[in-house]
């Protein structure tokens, strides 16, 4: 009798064996709506210009050398520090820490010193946004003065050149070309504006001003340096003070059995599949823990959590090494292109001279040379300025990569 019960309990261990691995069946993909043939007509090209028959003619309007409006001024320490302040991220991780513990054990506290790192590199990351904006603002500003100086300069030349053609008198300069030049000077003032309104915007939010505040004025030294910098030196700062690097160093010192949940949580942080939490302890296995110290078990996952850290860290120490490399690398070219700019402006700034003195001496030509150069020379001042504003962008975005904002931004703001 019991080898027949035997027998059947193997049959239907077999059975039910054999049907757990039988696969499921597939389900074939229902069509949320039938597909419709569609047959589009045949065409020949046609003409895809716009037409622009019915737009008015831009009336031509004066426009004024200077600005006109209210302005609040800004300068470079105050909208570090304020948008340093004002990263919303960074905030909401140091009142994380303010949140009253009964009891604060050792992941507790590592994890506290994780969130200080973590809002220090926010704040490094939000102090050169505002930064790199501030000094856009700067640059289109500047642009914007240059164009309206040299309005004044085409309109009285384009009144010249029309009224020489109203009194049928030869004039070296075409009205139509005059016109064309005034356009599109008019083009690129409507679009710096455009520019500088839109970074106001911006700008306004990183540094916690209201949108309907005064326009900001952007004041600061735009001299620069050509002091080479020095890239293992960037480098090395940059490894020794980048906060991120802190922090993950901060957590290989205090990782332990007792913190490995705050090494899990940043390792999912990298990758979701990382960091995997194992089973609970339960029963006996707690109570060991607490009176004999951590498992086996414990202390494998820990040697893992190690390993993975250090090639964490290692990893995060060349990404923040190489871009110390290229930020030196990019103030470099543009402390050259600055030179360029500047030597160009110098020739323009030389002719112009020249062509003052013929006018002085009313040299035949000279009257019309001077306004022409002088746009030249215009122009000219106006990429020394663009290449400038370009080089204290690269020179934030060095500081930035060496982390200094975050600890520069602890002092408070700077008038």
């Amino acid at each position: 009798m019991r080898s027949v019960w035997g027998m059947c309990a193997v049959v239907l261990g077999f059975a039910a064996g054999c049907h757990a691995r039988a696969p499921a069946p597939v389900r074939q993909p229902v069509p949320t709506a039938a597909p419709v043939a569609v047959e589009l007509p045949l065409t020949q090209p046609t003409n895809l210009e716009p037409d622009l028959t019915r737009l008015a003619k831009t009336p031509i309007k004066p426009v004024g050398a200077t600005t006109e409006g209210a302005y609040r001024r800004v300068t470079e320490p105050v909208c570090q520090a304020l948008a340093a302040q004002n990263a919303s991220l960074a905030n909401a991780l140091d009142d994380e820490g303010r949140v009253p513990a009964s009891c604060a054990t050792a992941a507790d506290k590592l994890q506290q010193s994780m969130r200080y790192f973590a809002a220090l590199e926010l704040r490094n990351r939000a102090a050169a946004d505002g930064l790199e904006r501030f000094f856009q603002l700067a640059g289109a500003e500047t642009q914007s003065e240059l164009l309206r100086e040299s309005f004044p300069i085409v309109d009285d030349m384009l009144t010249k050149a029309k009224g020489a053609r109203a009194a049928n008198v030869r004039f070296p300069l075409d009205p139509a070309d005059l016109e064309r030049q005034r356009s599109q000077m008019l083009t690129q003032l409507e679009q710096t504006e455009a520019g500088s309104e839109l970074l106001n915007i911006d700008l306004k939010r990183r540094l916690g001003l209201s949108p309907a505040h005064e326009r900001l004025w952007p004041s600061a030294d735009l001299g620069i340096s050509a002091d080479p910098v020095g890239v293992e030196q960037a480098v090395n700062a940059a490894l020794a003070d980048r906060p991120e690097l802190r922090g993950l160093r901060a957590l290989q010192t205090g990782l332990t059995p007792d913190t490995l949940p705050v090494a899990r949580q940043r390792l999912r942080e990298t990758n979701p599949l990382l960091g995997a939490s194992p089973p609970p302890a339960r029963g006996l296995a707690r109570f060991a823990f607490h009176t004999r110290g951590p498992s086996a078990e414990a202390l494998a996952e820990l040697a893992v959590r190690k390993s993975q850290l250090a090639s964490l860290i290692e990893t995060r120490e060349r990404m923040v090494a190489d871009e110390a490399r290229a930020a030196v690398v990019s103030l470099s070219a543009q402390t050259h292109r600055v030179q360029l700019a500047r030597d160009r402006l110098d020739t323009w700034t030389v002719s112009r001279a020249d062509a003052i003195k013929k006018r002085e001496a009313n040299q035949p030509g000279a009257e019309f040379l001077v306004p022409q150069v002088t746009l030249e020379w215009l122009k000219a001042r106006a990429e020394v300025a663009a290449e400038v504003t370009a080089w204290h962008q690269a020179r934030v975005r060095l500081k930035a990569a060496q982390g200094w904002f975050a600890w520069e931004g602890l002092s408070g703001p700077k008038k």
